[in-house]
């Protein structure tokens, strides 16, 4: 009962105020600096997501803008018929028909490509033929195929240095595209992966 009753020594008493001191920086941490630690961490993370999330939105929404401008660029050209997949037989015919009467001439598709339903088939060529005026009847043959078409670069140089780019042999290199649509087209071993879906 006198030890209840005794008054503390300074020594005690400094202990006791350490002991009510850790008492309270550890509640503090465990009650006040954890959980927001915690949630600091907790909201990068959700940052990070939505960021990600974001990203790939903006990629599709990139893709449909391209999409979008690719269609329109087509609207008012004599172009009208887009085919099913796999129309690139049909499409290669058509190029080496085109080339048949120019010299030295190779033709080749590059690259495939598919966003949603639409299928991009981009291609290259040179030949040459024996005036500018006949590569630009070659030219509106492209552009006027039936399948939709569209040229993205040209390039015409004189077969020789030195001559005329208007009356004398002229070389043409050039790119372009095939357009075709999922619709009714067949699924094969050559369809690349939707890019809208990445």
């Amino acid at each position: 009962m006198n030890i209840l009753n005794r008054a503390f020594t300074k020594t005690e008493k400094i202990l006791l105020v350490l002991l009510f001191l850790v008492i309270i920086a550890a509640s503090y941490y465990l009650f006040v600096l954890t959980p927001i630690e915690n949630a600091i961490t907790s909201s990068k993370q959700e940052q990070n997501a939505l960021t990600t999330e974001l990203a790939a939105t903006k990629n599709k929404i990139d893709s449909m803008q391209a999409m979008t401008e690719d269609i329109e660029a087509n609207k008012n050209s004599k172009l009208s018929y887009l085919p099913s997949y796999n129309a690139g037989k049909q499409e290669l015919d058509f190029l080496h028909d085109t080339l048949d009467r120019t010299q030295d001439y190779t033709v080749r598709f590059t690259n495939l490509t598919r966003e949603g339903d639409l299928i991009r088939r981009e291609w290259e060529m040179s030949f040459t033929v024996n005036s500018f005026a006949a590569a630009e009847k070659i030219i509106e043959k492209l552009e006027g195929s039936e399948n939709r078409c569209l040229i993205n670069d040209m390039v015409v140089t004189p077969r020789q240095l030195g001559t005329n780019l208007n009356d004398d042999e002229v070389t043409v290199r050039l790119t372009g595209t095939f357009y075709e649509t999922m619709h009714d087209g067949t699924p094969d071993k050559e369809l690349p992966e939707d890019s809208l879906k990445e």
